[in-house]
């Protein structure tokens, strides 16, 4: 069955959280971000729903990372303000090809304010990766609209290809049981099947480890593919030496650093100085370190500097990074850019 993970995302009071609660058929561990699924016309859908505040941009931009396709709810009542227009610039530079925007909160809310606030998202995303996303107006209390959206959903595509790179599973927690450690989290890339071997990454956690079990929504499986939330249970390892970050990877399949050279593609509305030894966070998957620019030079929009980080992070071509800086006030933007390691 072909999987997604899909991000729902939007500002405080936009109306996410109760949209995703009524798409959902289970509902999974719930921290900073709940993880929901349901099933449709074939597809397995896991929603990853995010905080709604603005003091949580790392955690929406490894979301928005490790996400197939974004629902960005923006409520009626509220229209568009700064976090609106900051959670599109990420995903704008994070490169998601697949979305869907609702408009929430019709049911309160006037038509004229419904029109007025198509148009104005119609302004605001020209020129971006959102501009051809569908915006649809919803009624929560409404089953037929509801339907509508997890249809609308549950049409994204699916990017088969990834099935065929190596394997590549980012854990965002785990825990114990009958002695072993079962770490969750979603295959994003290849396939997986009892026995599997692999390296958990990045250091210090390098250990290589072999899968002894798979499930898939509490039922045990014989393997997995890209796209797949998934839980394994490993021997000899500790769930604490498991924490949302670190990845399971196929040997000889990624690159492990703490330091070199990266290029970044700068957003245009991003003002803020960039100099030798400023301090950013970079966001690679659920990995977030910081990273120490040195011999930085920038050509128009594109930036390029050495870095030195607090510690050691892992990725592949395919990954898509981003740069934050997460110190700046919640009114000023925060995004970067999307960047790479050369």
């Amino acid at each position: 069955m072909d999987s997604l993970s899909v991000s729902v995302i939007g500002p405080f009071k936009s109306g996410k959280s109760t949209l995703v609660n009524k798409l959902q058929q289970r509902k999974g561990v719930e921290e900073d971000v709940s993880f929901y699924s349901f099933k449709y016309a074939g597809k397995s859908i896991t929603l990853i729903d995010t905080p709604g505040d603005m003091d949580a941009p790392l955690v929406t931009g490894s979301v928005l990372s490790v996400s197939d396709a974004v629902v960005l709810c923006v409520s009626a009542d509220i229209g568009l303000n700064f976090q609106v227009g900051e959670l599109v610039v990420m995903i704008d530079a994070i490169g998601l090809k697949q979305g869907l925007i609702c408009i929430t909160k019709v049911d309160i809310s006037t038509a004229a304010d419904v029109e007025k606030l198509k148009a104005n998202l119609s302004s605001l995303l020209k020129g971006t990766a959102l501009e051809k996303f569908d915006v649809l107006p919803i009624d929560i209390n409404n089953d037929q609209s509801i339907a509508d959206i997890r249809a609308r959903i549950s049409g994204f595509k699916y990017d088969s290809s990834k099935i065929s790179k190596p394997f590549k599973f980012l854990v965002d927690h785990a825990f114990e049981s009958k002695g072993m450690s079962i770490a969750v989290g979603f295959l994003t890339a290849g396939k997986i099947s009892t026995h599997s071997e692999g390296i958990i990454v990045p250091s210090p956690f390098t250990k290589e480890v072999s899968i002894n079990s798979i499930q898939i929504n509490q039922e045990d499986v014989s393997s997995a593919e890209a796209g797949d939330r998934v839980g394994v249970a490993i021997k000899g390892i500790w769930p604490w030496d498991l924490p949302r970050g670190v990845e399971i990877r196929q040997k000889n399949s990624f690159r492990d650093v703490k330091s070199g050279r990266l290029e970044v593609k700068l957003i245009k509305l991003y003002k803020q100085p960039i100099r030798d030894d400023v301090k950013l966070n970079l966001i690679v998957n659920w990995q977030n370190v910081v990273v120490t620019l040195s011999d930085v030079k920038i050509d128009g929009d594109v930036l390029t500097a050495s870095f030195e980080a607090d510690k050691s992070f892992s990725f592949d071509e395919d990954d898509r990074l981003i740069l934050i800086n997460k110190d700046l006030p919640i009114r000023v933007l925060r995004v970067v850019g999307s960047a790479k390691i050369k």
